[in-house]
């Protein structure tokens, strides 16, 4: 496929997100639907979230997460590699709703056609909002700020968003992942931080990616 420019809405399009969740099959060489669409989410929440939480964090301002008009710029491969907000919103105050009313329509659509439930969809949501403030704050040098402001939003955003987790390590705040990407169903490691390992080994694979920042 080339190229694409979408407007947000298109992520509720049953279709489109078809194709989507095709493309991601054969991206990770599976034929479970449930793992391709969970790992396109996995993706695609992580993009669309850095473009719309960044000015956040930056210079206290939020962007408008409105589908309508959101654009989402698709690459050859099928993936969604950019994502581009239409303006601010008035009032940071609003965002966790706004964001919430934007998130949960491309989430049913997602679920609808791919098989996954809702709940781990709304974790790997929150997984994200945690991990793009952390990060976004951490390069600013006040990593603190970014675990209160993720665990803010998210709250706000409120259930069934489960509520962002954190871990200190040697000083240093990490996500503790409550979501589960699937990438070891497609013959990969799973994450440093995946939920589904005993804790011993999740601390020490953990500890390891801290003493990389």
């Amino acid at each position: 496929m080339t190229e694409q420019i979408l407007s947000g809405t298109a992520l509720t399009d049953p279709a489109v997100m078809s194709r989507f969740v095709a493309d991601c099959r054969r991206r990770w060489s599976t034929t479970d639907d449930r793992v391709a669409g969970t790992l396109w989410w996995y993706s695609t929440s992580s993009v669309l979230l850095t473009e719309l939480l960044t000015r956040l964090a930056e210079i206290d301002l939020a962007a408008d997460p409105s589908l309508d008009r959101l654009r989402v710029h698709v690459g050859e491969d099928g993936r969604v590699v950019n994502a581009y907000p239409g303006g601010l919103l008035a009032d940071v105050a609003e965002l966790p709703a706004a964001l919430r009313a934007a998130v949960s329509p491309v989430l049913v659509t997602l679920s609808e056609v791919s098989g996954v439930r809702l709940p781990p969809l709304w974790a790997i949501t929150t997984d994200a909002v945690a991990n793009t403030l952390l990060r976004v704050w951490r390069e600013q040098g006040a990593p603190d700020r970014g675990v209160a402001q993720a665990s803010w939003l998210v709250a706000e955003m409120g259930s069934p968003l489960p509520p962002a987790r954190f871990v200190e390590i040697e000083g240093k705040p990490l996500v503790r992942r409550v979501s589960c990407c699937l990438i070891d169903r497609a013959g990969f490691a799973a994450c440093a931080s995946c939920p589904h390992q005993d804790p011993e080994v999740r601390y020490e694979r953990m500890l390891a990616a801290s003493r990389l920042l």
